[in-house]
């Protein structure tokens, strides 16, 4: 198989031996930064995973609500059905805002440590340019 010559001058960094050693409050902001990449792959990530899931489900639903495993109209579609499936809905949408919920928390516990971890590193800069 044939490869194609390289497009530009970009290269990635090999291992992390060939880096250079950064002091400490600049090696924090480029964890930080890395960290924050990589949340922010996985948040665009499950965003089109659950916007699919989501639509699949509500697809899926409504086509079990009105036909059998078959694909005919279901013939006699009892009340304790419909409440069985609107009872499994609500749930379903509890137990997705709770982890909205626990999410927002753990925003707001890491958002404290970036400004916390922030302000060391300005005032280590601070000290090192006195």
């Amino acid at each position: 198989m044939p490869t194609r010559s390289r497009i530009g001058n970009i290269s990635t960094p090999g291992p992390l031996e060939e880096l250079p050693s950064l002091p400490p409050h600049l090696q924090v902001l480029r964890d930080d930064l890395q960290q924050r990449v990589q949340a922010r792959r996985v948040r665009s990530h499950l965003e089109r995973e659950l916007s699919h899931l989501n639509g699949s489900r509500e697809i899926a639903g409504s086509v079990r609500l009105l036909f059998d495993g078959q694909g005919r109209p279901a013939e006699n579609l009892s009340l304790k059905d419909i409440v069985k499936y609107r009872q499994k809905i609500e749930t379903d949408i509890q137990w997705l805002e709770a982890i909205l919920i626990e999410l927002r928390s753990d925003l707001s516990v890491v958002r404290e440590l970036e400004d916390a971890a922030l302000d060391v590193a300005s005032v280590q800069q601070a000290e090192e340019d006195y």
